[in-house]
């Protein structure tokens, strides 16, 4: 997780060398897609318009679109924004696409929108001021009691994923550069080299950012619910007992003490 200067152009180019690795990061049966789309579909309802803005190689812009929304889905990604239409066409459904940068209002259509997903802008932006743009920009096409999905990468996330996949990765991380360490202790966002660079968001911030633009929260709750540290442990296990942590996971998904225990954190607020 060195840091490093953000580069558009590093990030661009991690997502056009292989779409299909997201696709199947975010597959039908990884406990993040369960939880969030069991949780959308408490908001969205069919027939419906939704931006899915940062949205990868379509995987909830697809879904959505089966549920019967009208969807367009807005990546930086060629490849992912290619895949998209790739999987729109396999699974018969039809999704409308634009390719550039979320921080571009250029390039955003005129009319407003229903619902609208960030799903991936503060994953990658590390100046506070674009993170604001980006939201800003999309309020302006969000519909009068509209709602906004805004997606966060937890200060956390590095943890969950050591305490998972790799016991002995901390301590070589801490050894190569001490930084994330260091925003840990202190509860602040750390910005560096991740699976490509990334942002990791401290809750306090996240809290502090959404409740900045004036919207009325409906929920903010764990994409893993507190099932972030074994993720791993439970791709593994046999029905039903998978199923009864997933559940109880889900129902538990929006209590404030258990949402450091997910690697990605959701806010969903209202116009």
């Amino acid at each position: 997780m060195k840091v490093v200067k953000e580069n558009t152009d590093t990030i661009k180019s991690y997502y056009d060398v292989d779409p299909l690795c997201e696709w199947e990061r975010t597959n039908e049966k990884r406990i993040e897609y369960i939880i969030t789309s069991k949780m959308l579909s408490r908001y969205i309802n069919p027939g419906e318009t939704v931006l899915d803005l940062g949205g990868g190689p379509g995987r909830y812009s697809t879904w959505l679109a089966s549920c019967g929304c009208d969807v367009t889905l807005f990546d930086l990604s060629e490849g992912n924004i290619s895949l998209a239409k790739t999987k729109a066409k396999e699974l018969n459904v039809s999704i409308k696409t634009i390719c550039g940068n979320a921080l571009d209002e250029s390039l955003y259509p005129e009319e407003k929108y229903d619902h609208i997903l960030v799903m991936g802008p503060m994953y990658h932006l590390f100046n506070y001021e674009d993170r604001k743009r980006v939201i800003d920009i999309a309020l302006l096409h969000l519909k009068e009691n509209g709602r906004i999905y805004i997606a966060f990468i937890n200060l956390f996330a590095g943890l969950l994923y050591y305490l998972d996949e790799d016991k002995y990765g901390f301590k070589t991380e801490l050894e190569i550069d001490p930084s994330y360490g260091h925003c840990l202790l202190e509860n602040i966002g750390w910005n560096g080299r991740a699976f490509t660079e990334a942002r990791f968001e401290a809750l306090p911030e996240i809290k502090r950012f959404c409740n900045s633009f004036g919207l009325r929260q409906l929920c903010l709750f764990g994409q893993e619910g507190f099932l972030g540290p074994f993720i791993h442990q439970l791709d593994n296990l046999e029905e039903p007992h998978r199923s009864l942590w997933i559940d109880y996971a889900y129902r538990m998904c929006d209590m404030e003490d258990y949402l450091i225990m997910s690697a990605h954190i959701m806010y969903i607020g209202e116009r």
